[in-house]
C-alpha cells in the first residue's frame, strides 16, 4: 500500500490529487486500486493523515499513531554500542560458564556474574571507583541488570572473585588453550609497579622509586594474552618475583620457556647479570645513553629496517652483550619532530635578550627536556645547541631492545615488547582504589580482587582486538570502544508502553560490527513493564 499523486487536466487546467493505493494481482497480472482519495495535493495537510490513522487505530493492533506531545515521553539516552559488544566478547570467552561452575555450591541473593561483568566492562570502557562504577551503570550506559544490583553487591562480588581466583585462572587458561589457540611454548613475564594513595595496607610499601606502591607480576602468551598473575608487596625486588611467581604459576599451568620482559625503567647491568645467573632469558628496553656501546656501535651501525606493521620497523645488531633490536615507529618519529621543533621555536623566543643571571635562565638551562637544546656561552648567554638538535633528530621514533634469547625473531621480540604498553594501560586505572570507602576497602584482599578485575579486562580488550584483526580491521580496543559508544540506547514511553530505540550506526561503527561478524542490536525493542 502506498500513496501516489494523480494528475487530471480539465478546461486547460492541471489538478493533482493524493490517493491511497493498493497493489494486487488479477490472474497473475499486477493491478492497482484506489483505497482512499485524500484530496487535492496543494490543499493536502499532513495532519489529515494523522487524523485518518487515529480513526483507524482502534481497528488494528499493528497501527501506532503518536502525538509527540501527549503520547511520546523520552526518559534517557545512554551509551549502548560499547557495552553491547563487550558483553558479546565476554560470552564468547565463556566466562559465564566458568563462573557458574564456581558458583554451583554457593548461594547468593544477587547475581554475582553480572556484578563481576559490570566491573570488568567498566574497567575497559571508563575505569572508575566502585561507587562511580555503580553510578555509571545506572546513569551512563544501558545495562538492564542494574536494577537487580546494589552498590554493596559489587564489593561482595570482589570478595568472591579473589577467593576463587586461582581456580578461575586455571579453568580460564585451560579453556583459552583450545578456544583462542594459546601458544604456551614460550611465555613472557612482566612486572608493573602501581601507585597507591590514601590508607595503605600491608601490600603497599615504599618501592625502589621511593613511592607507596605494590607490584603486579604477570605471565603473558606470545600474543599478549594474560595467563596468570600475582600481586606482591611494593618493596619486593623484581628479580625475586621471577622465581616466586614462576614456581606458583607453573604449578597451575603447563607453560614452556619463560622470558622476562621489562621496560626501560627497570633495567640495570646488575639486574641483567642476576637474571642471566638464574638461567632466564629476557627482553628489556634500553635507553640510548644507558651504555656507551648503544650510541657508538648499535645505533651507528648501518642496515635496513624490516617492516612489521604501519607503525613498526625493526633491524638487529648483535654484540657481546646480546641481540639489540632497534625499533622505529614512523608515526612517532613525526610526532617527535613536531614536538622538538615547537620546543626549539619557544626557546628561541624565550632566550632572546634574556639576562643570563636571571632565575628564568637558570630554570631553562636546568629543564629536564628543554635544557638539552641549550648551550651556555662563556659570558653565560644561552643559545640553541644546533648540534644537539641534529643529534636528537637521529633518534626520532626509535627505541632499543636487548635480548639474550637466540631463538625468537626480531619481529616477535619487538611485538612482544609493544604489549607492555597495553598491559600498563589496563593497570593504570588502579589508582582509583583510593576512591573506595570506607577505609577497610583498602584491605589486601580488595586490592588483589581489583587487580583480578583489571586482568580480566585486559583479556577482553585483547580478545576484541584479535577479533577485529581477524575481520580485517586493525584497531585498538580503546579506539573501537570510543567509536561504538556513539551508538546510543534511547528509552521512550510511547502511548504508555516502554520501548528501547537505538541510534543508527555511522560508517565507522558499521565497519566494526562487520569485522566482528556481529549483528547490531535491534532498532526497536519492547521493554517489559
Amino acid at each position: 500500500m502506498f500513496t501516489r499523486t494523480k494528475t487530471v487536466k480539465s478546461n486547460g487546467k492541471v489538478y493533482r490529487y493524493v490517493q491511497l493505493v493498493e497493489s494486487y494481482r488479477d490472474n497473475g497480472t499486477p493491478k492497482q486500486r484506489v483505497i482512499l482519495n485524500l484530496g487535492r495535493k496543494e490543499d493536502f495537510d499532513g495532519s489529515q493523515a494523522d487524523e485518518i490513522a487515529s480513526a483507524l487505530k482502534k481497528h488494528t493492533s499493528h497501527l501506532a499513531v503518536i502525538d509527540p506531545e501527549e503520547d511520546c515521553h523520552h526518559k534517557w539516552a545512554k551509551n549502548y554500542g560499547d557495552v553491547f559488544v563487550m558483553q558479546r566478547i565476554w560470552k564468547e570467552l565463556k566466562l559465564d560458564e566458568l563462573l557458574d561452575k564456581l558458583l554451583k555450591e554457593r548461594e547468593y541473593e544477587f547475581d554475582v556474574k553480572n556484578a563481576i561483568q559490570a566491573m570488568v566492562l567498566n574497567r575497559i570502557i571508563d575505569a572508575k571507583s566502585k561507587l562511580s562504577t555503580y553510578e555509571w551503570l545506572k546513569e551512563e550506559v544501558y545495562w538492564p541488570y542494574i536494577s537487580e544490583l546494589e552498590l554493596h553487591h559489587l564489593y561482595r562480588a570482589l570478595d568472591f572473585l579473589i577467593e576463587y581466583k586461582p581456580q578461575l585462572e586455571r579453568d580460564l587458561y585451560n579453556q583459552m588453550v583450545s578456544l583462542l589457540n594459546y601458544d604456551c611454548s614460550v611465555v613472557f613475564y612482566d612486572c608493573s609497579l602501581v601507585d597507591m594513595y590514601g590508607e595503605s595496607p600491608e601490600l603497599v610499601n615504599y618501592s625502589r622509586k621511593g613511592e607507596m606502591q605494590f607490584l603486579i607480576s604477570l605471565i603473558l602468551s606470545r600474543d599478549g594474552l594474560p595467563l596468570g598473575h600475582e600481586v606482591l608487596s611494593g618493596n619486593t625486588p623484581e628479580i625475586n618475583t621471577v622465581e616466586e611467581t614462576l614456581s606458583r604459576l607453573k604449578g597451575r599451568f603447563k607453560v614452556g620457556r619463560c622470558i622476562f620482559v621489562a621496560d626501560r625503567g627497570m633495567v640495570s647491568q646488575d639486574k641483567l647479570k642476576k637474571i642471566r645467573s638464574k638461567g632466564y632469558k629476557f627482553i628489556v628496553g634500553i635507553r640510548r645513553n644507558q651504555w656507551k656501546e648503544v650510541n657508538t656501535e648499535v645505533l651507528a651501525r648501518p642496515g635496513r629496517y624490516k617492516k612489521v606493521s604501519e607503525n613498526l620497523r625493526v633491524k638487529e645488531v648483535e654484540t657481546e652483550r646480546g641481540r639489540y633490536i632497534i625499533c622505529h615507529n614512523p608515526l612517532q618519529a613525526t610526532r617527535d619532530k613536531e614536538i622538538r621543533e615547537e620546543v626549539v621555536a619557544e626557546l628561541t623566543e624565550e632566550i632572546e635578550n634574556l639576562d643570563p643571571d636571571s632565575k628564568k635562565a637558570a630554570e631553562l638551562y636546568g629543564h629536564r627536556y628543554k635544557g638539552r637544546f641549550l648551550r651556555r656561552l662563556k659570558d653565560g648567554t644561552l643559545r640553541i645547541d644546533k648540534s644537539q638538535v641534529r643529534e636528537d633528530e637521529r633518534y626520532d621514533g626509535k627505541y632499543i631492545l636487548l635480548t639474550n634469547d637466540p631463538d625468537l625473531d626480531k619481529e616477535e621480540i619487538a611485538t612482544t615488547y609493544k604489549h607492555l604498553s597495553q598491559i600498563e594501560r589496563s593497570f593504570r586505572s588502579l589508582k582509583s582504589l583510593h576512591d573506595m570507602e570506607p577505609v577497610y576497602h583498602h584491605a589486601d584482599r580488595r586490592i588483589r580482587a581489583h587487580v583480578a578485575v583489571c586482568v580480566l579486562a585486559h583479556l577482553l580488550e585483547r580478545g576484541l582486538e584479535r577479533k577485529l584483526a581477524s575481520g580485517g580491521l586493525e584497531m585498538t580496543a580503546e579506539r573501537a570502544l570510543r567509536t561504538l559508544g556513539r551508538m546510543k540506547a534511547i528509552r521512550a514511553d510511547i502511548d504508555g508502553e516502554p520501548y528501547l530505540f537505538r541510534t543508527e550506526g555511522n560508517e565507522k561503527i558499521n565497519a566494526i560490527f562487520k569485522a566482528l561478524h556481529y549483528r547490531p542490536p535491534s532498532r526497536v525493542e519492547r521493554l517489559a513493564d
